[in-house]
């Protein structure tokens, strides 16, 4: 149910169909614990599959009452958010619209977000994000002269964005941009399997919670890591339009592979009752604001409805959590991130 307005007129979504934690500090702002996987709209990529997206956005917003969305242009090299902003502009105004950029420099960050801005039909974006930090490279350059930070910082004074954060795929180049003091928000992989058996994930909310940034949890639905045996092989074109070129090389040299089945980079835990541990887990965790879920439509609704309607995030028991101790223990399992060498794989550090 959709809630009502003091004039008797429906808000969608309902902005109690959630639990709220604390998010920007800065400005007090909250918002819903579950958010919407845009990366899944990524795989529209002919413009007459829009109603596809359409019906999609509506089912979360109308039936699912999220009212949380993320999306970057490398979903689909700009699919995902040519595909979102028409069919969450009947929305917009009740929903928290955040949005990332890959490029590192003042010059190309400042045209990704006119090219964003422009493909999610909006003036403004509720949060704009450093896409995927990896190395100190990453960081250096976002924060030196001519550097990344410069557009964000410029266009939170247009009011072009209301809020700096980041995503990140390395605790130490995480807990850099904690300190910095410039950022409100971090996306971070907050995952069961990675935490317990890669070392990862607690520096960076220790960080967080002594700054006052708020947490994504990224992955949290993730089983482990996909092999060029268990998944299938991306396709690296000659050129993006919408991603670095650092990046492409990137993709060349550390090949992605996809699931066959839920077209994610990672292997997510497909066991109903079992995912929603994982993302329980992930929101019982000391600083996590909100999980974005897979990036499928096909797990979406399962981890909605175990949330939707409650007051309080249901708290895991030491029974449940040590199950799934023994669950991923006894599976060959290479976290997707973590502080260990392993061949064939990319370190979070």
């Amino acid at each position: 149910m959709a809630k009502q307005d003091t004039d008797n007129t429906l808000i969608i979504p309902d902005p109690s169909a959630y639990p709220h934690r604390l998010f920007i500090k800065r400005t007090n702002t909250t918002i819903p614990i579950l958010g919407f996987p845009s990366v899944a709209l990524a795989r529209l990529s002919d413009p007459t599959q829009q109603p596809l997206a359409n019906r999609a956005v509506r089912h979360a917003v109308e039936d699912l009452q999220i009212g949380y969305f993320d999306v970057a242009p490398e979903y689909g090299d700009g699919v995902a958010q040519e595909r979102l902003g028409p069919a969450l502009k009947p929305y917009r105004n009740n929903v928290f619209l955040a949005a990332k950029t890959m490029f590192r420099t003042e010059e190309g960050s400042k045209q990704d977000l006119e090219n964003t801005l422009r493909a999610l039909h909006t003036d403004h974006l509720d949060l704009y994000q450093f896409h995927s930090i990896s190395t100190q490279d990453d960081v250096d350059t976002i924060l030196g002269p001519k550097g990344a930070m410069t557009t964000f910082q410029k266009a939170k004074a247009e009011g072009k964005i209301h809020a700096i954060g980041f995503s990140a795929h390395s605790e130490p180049m995480a807990i850099q941009m904690i300190q910095s003091g410039l950022v409100d928000t971090c996306m971070f992989p907050i995952n069961f399997v990675s935490y317990h058996y890669g070392g990862v994930g607690q520096g960076v909310l220790d960080a967080a919670l002594a700054h006052g940034v708020g947490v994504i949890a990224l992955k949290s639905g993730a089983r482990g890591r996909l092999t060029t045996q268990s998944g299938d092989a991306v396709h690296v074109p000659q050129q993006f339009h919408h991603i670095p070129e650092w990046k492409r090389q990137e993709m060349i040299h550390y090949p992605v592979v996809t699931s066959p089945k839920y077209y994610t980079w990672y292997e997510p835990e497909d066991d109903p009752v079992e995912l929603n541990k994982l993302v329980l887990w992930a929101l019982n965790q000391k600083g996590v604001t909100a999980v974005l879920p897979p990036g499928t439509m096909d797990l979406l609704d399962g981890i909605s409805d175990m949330v939707r309607g409650k007051r309080e995030v249901p708290v895991l028991s030491e029974e449940d959590v040590e199950g799934m101790r023994r669950r991923y223990e006894g599976m060959d399992i290479v976290p997707i991130f973590h502080n260990r060498s392993v061949s064939g794989t990319k370190v979070s550090t």
